[in-house]
């Protein structure tokens, strides 16, 4: 005759072992909060219009089981230039930086800065998406999120207008990356290279003449305080932005929440960020066009004329040094829809 208080302790133990198996659930179920390290300001408009609406994105998609939490203004560790490799020692898991301040480890992707690349920045993202073949083996140990682009570089200077080429020999540029300190050299000057979060000070104290960038960052960086005089149309080049993820932490993720990740960046959230750039790029040159504090300064035909000659040349010399160094920036080219060297 049946036991039925051992059949009764039999059920409740399966169903303690069924509810376990419940509570703890596929791999897709498990909880995960990704930490996302940038160095520039919670203000800044990378974070509050491309980052920290991607962190809302995906914690409403997986329901909570999956958040990005942002630490701005370098709180996983100071200085732009160790952003790359803050997530590939997986100080942080996620993070934002400029391929320009390490230019060593980033030559196939430092062709978008050349001069002359693309009309805008919407374009040059798209740009790099195209080859993205070719320059994925400058990422492999990362997982790469997103790659764009800023607004063309304009010269500001504090001092002196700039309205000839002339007038921008032997003074001393701020520039992002060597890519584009040659075009400076091309034109005259002089690159200074430094992180843009020291810019302010340097250009206010005299040790540099003048300042390289996109114009979005006379807003971001209150370079209207600073310069007087912005010199714009310039082909001279433009800065390329990653946000890449530590590889271990994207291996750990469930396949459920790489599938998300994935479809959440990559070229979409690009495009994106660069139309972005470009319309804080409007509202910067705006600051300064209605002011009478400040003049924007173009130069005439023919000095631009001459401009763009002297930069094409350096664009053609500089896709020759690379391609003697093994670097195939005309097959990267060709696949950038780019004709010629």
């Amino acid at each position: 005759m049946m036991n039925y208080s051992r059949i009764a302790l039999f059920s409740a133990i399966g169903a303690l072992a069924f509810s376990g198996a419940v509570a703890i659930g596929p791999a897709e179920a498990v909880a995960a909060e990704l930490k996302l390290a940038h160095f520039m300001s919670p203000k800044h408009p990378m974070d509050r219009f491309i980052m920290r609406p991607w962190t809302k994105e995906i914690a409403k998609a997986s329901g909570g089981a999956l958040t990005v939490k942002i630490y701005p203004g370098g709180a996983l560790g100071k200085g732009p230039v160790a952003q790359f490799k803050r997530a590939v020692d997986g100080i942080a898991d996620i993070t934002f930086g400029l391929q320009g301040f390490t230019s060593k480890l980033f030559p196939r992707t430092g062709v978008i800065e050349l001069p002359g690349m693309a009309r805008n920045a919407e374009i040059a993202a798209g740009k790099l998406w195209d080859a993205f073949s070719q320059l994925a083996p400058e990422y492999k140990r990362v997982k790469v999120l997103a790659l764009w682009t800023n607004d063309g570089a304009i010269l500001m200077t504090r001092n002196k207008p700039l309205r000839t080429l002339a007038d921008i020999k032997g003074l001393k540029f701020r520039v992002p990356s060597k890519t584009q300190g040659n075009a400076i050299k091309a034109l005259g000057g002089v690159p200074v290279f430094m992180p843009i979060t020291r810019v302010y000070n340097a250009l206010n104290t005299g040790v540099i003449d003048g300042i390289m960038t996109s114009p979005s960052a006379i807003k971001s960086f209150k370079f209207n305080e600073v310069a007087k005089y912005f010199t714009v149309g310039l082909p001279i080049g433009r800065s390329p932005f990653f946000l890449v993820m530590n590889r271990k932490a994207w291996n750990g993720l469930s396949a459920e929440h790489k599938a998300l990740v994935e479809k959440t960046t990559g070229r979409g959230i690009s495009v994106k960020a660069s139309k972005f750039y470009m319309k804080a790029s409007g509202k910067g040159l705006g600051i300064v066009t209605n002011s009478k504090k400040h003049e924007i300064i173009r130069f005439s035909k023919s000095e631009q004329a001459k401009a763009v000659a002297l930069l094409q040349a350096s664009r053609a010399k500089q896709v020759a040094d690379l391609e003697n160094k093994g670097i195939p920036a005309r097959r990267i080219l060709k696949a950038m829809g780019v004709s010629g060297s």
